[in-house]
């Protein structure tokens, strides 16, 4: 259930990417002998412990983030703990020689912060786009009656979806909290699902290679495998 409202938060802002660049890059899962790979590349592992990962690449939500969504569920009798120090992820370059890179998984306030500030830039450089599009119909009208009905309900449209867009990166703000991979203890039969976001803003987009993703469970270690590719 807290996937399913992760992904309509996260979908609540599919509007403010309306001008980004498509991503040219696409995540595949690979699945060791003893995993399995479902719905959308997520890939499950199953020991004592569930954990399952999938890559989350549907929107750019702060731009040159991976995002991963991690489901960890306690198989035991005793409480286990979660937090971002359970976590690491390499990244091994198709090209490169030599040890993986590794990449930060960034913290989650980091992560909100870059999220409002590309909020903020965007909302900039959407209002002003927009203002000199009314601008220009306007010098190019042919009545000045029309025209100043016209420029009116145009400048009505755009406040009323600024104030849409404002509401929607709220309740974005809002309900991703509750996906934080903050420490925390996942008792017995409790599962907590969040966000993994890995700082990949040096990555070229044309980068090919292998995320090697590790989560630590109560001394398990369960190791994931996503091809990074070009669409082509």
């Amino acid at each position: 259930m807290k996937v399913k409202i992760l992904l309509i938060l996260m979908g609540s802002i599919l509007f403010l990417q309306s001008c980004a660049t498509s991503p040219t890059t696409k995540m595949a899962a690979v699945a060791s002998r003893d995993q399995k790979i479902g719905y959308q590349e997520t890939i499950t592992s199953q020991k004592k412990h569930f954990v399952s990962l999938a890559p989350y690449s549907e929107l750019n939500l702060a731009k040159d983030k991976t995002i991963f969504m991690l489901v960890v569920q306690n198989g035991g009798e005793e409480p286990i703990k979660i937090s971002y120090d359970n976590i690491s992820v390499m990244f091994e370059e198709n090209t490169k020689k030599g040890a993986p890179d590794k990449i930060n998984v960034q913290k989650f306030d980091d992560f909100m912060n870059d999220l409002k500030e590309e909020y903020s830039n965007y909302e900039k450089k959407y209002m002003k786009a927009a203002l000199e599009d009314i601008k220009t119909d306007s010098e190019y009208g042919s009545s000045a009656v029309s025209d100043s009905d016209s420029l009116k309900d145009k400048v009505d449209d755009l406040k009323k979806h600024i104030v849409s867009m404002r509401a929607q990166n709220q309740l974005l703000q809002e309900g991703l909290p509750e996906f934080d991979m903050k420490s925390q203890a996942i008792m017995p039969g409790d599962s907590h699902s969040g966000i993994v976001v890995c700082d990949t803003r040096a990555m070229n987009d044309k980068t090919e290679g292998n995320f090697q993703v590790v989560v630590s469970v109560a001394g398990e270690k369960h190791k994931f495998t996503f091809k990074r590719n070009l669409n082509k």
